[in-house]
């Protein structure tokens, strides 16, 4: 009875993980579906997710008709120097909090904690005026500058440093290396799986982030993909199959990143003790 009773229970557990993926995946399969259906059908089709008939003249609207091409590549150039630049920044600074003792390190890293609470909203005025002042609105060193620095990001990488034995530091240290040689030999090496986990958050975050691309670029030209949605929207309608279209295909560089880093996403969580 126990062994059956046991099955039972794992036979449910599967249920409830399939049926919560399934859960998950509505939107998605929604926005999917949406892009592919003939316009007819998209407001007057009910709740039937699957569409009668497939076109793509939503997919040759959203590349034809807009600079999706032009978006694409800047939302990866400004996602890109924005992930590479705040982990470098996020592995010097954990690299300092973790390993050496000076006045006010404490204070320090407090401050930091403090830019992970104070909301966004709050600080955007502030930086606008600060790049104003630089002349750098309409400029991609706007947008990347005022954020290559993440509390987040260094919070996260100072707690996988604690985690290294101080012995393997040491022994560096007796063999002749210096702290940056002891960083990149040591610390690096036994931080890539945690780094490809961490960068993949950084750069799906980079990759979707709307208010401030929004206010810092002007010209269209210029805009990243998630102010493009924004592009089949006249007098308050929306036209939601080429807009489903350019959000599904804003969708696939992500899913690359993430196939081709799945091991070491995965591993680093699970090494790291990092809960998503």
């Amino acid at each position: 009875m126990e062994i059956k009773s046991n099955k039972y229970r794992l036979y449910f557990k599967h249920i409830l993980i399939i049926s919560i993926i399934f859960i998950m995946l509505i939107p998605f399969l929604w926005m999917l579906s949406t892009s592919l259906k003939d316009p007819k059908d998209i407001l007057g089709g009910g709740i039937w997710f699957f569409p009668t008939s497939f076109t793509l003249e939503h997919y040759i609207r959203a590349i034809n008709e807009t600079l999706f091409l032009t978006w694409l590549k800047n939302s990866t150039i400004i996602a890109t120097i924005l992930t590479i630049g705040q982990i470098i920044v996020a592995f010097l600074a954990a690299y300092a909090f973790s390993n050496f003792n000076f006045r006010g390190r404490e204070i320090l890293f407090y401050f930091v904690l403090a830019t992970m609470i104070i909301p966004e909203q709050a600080i955007m005025i502030p930086q606008f005026i600060t790049i104003n002042n630089f002349d750098w609105v309409n400029t991609f060193t706007g947008v990347i500058v005022p954020n290559l620095a993440s509390g987040y990001a260094i919070f996260l990488m100072r707690q996988r440093f604690l985690e290294i034995p101080k012995e393997l530091s040491e022994a560096a240290s007796i063999d002749g290396c210096g702290p940056l040689r002891t960083l990149w030999h040591i610390y690096v090496p036994a931080s890539i799986p945690f780094l490809s986990a961490i960068g993949v958050l950084l750069f799906v975050s980079h990759w979707n982030d709307y208010n401030w691309p929004l206010l810092v670029l002007m010209q269209e030209e210029k805009m990243t993909l998630p102010i493009a949605f924004s592009s089949f929207q006249h007098e308050g309608l929306v036209e939601w199959g080429p807009t489903m279209a350019i959000a599904t295909l804003s969708m696939i560089p992500v899913l690359i990143i993430y196939l081709v880093l799945q091991k070491k996403f995965v591993e680093g969580f699970t090494n790291s003790g990092l809960k998503g």
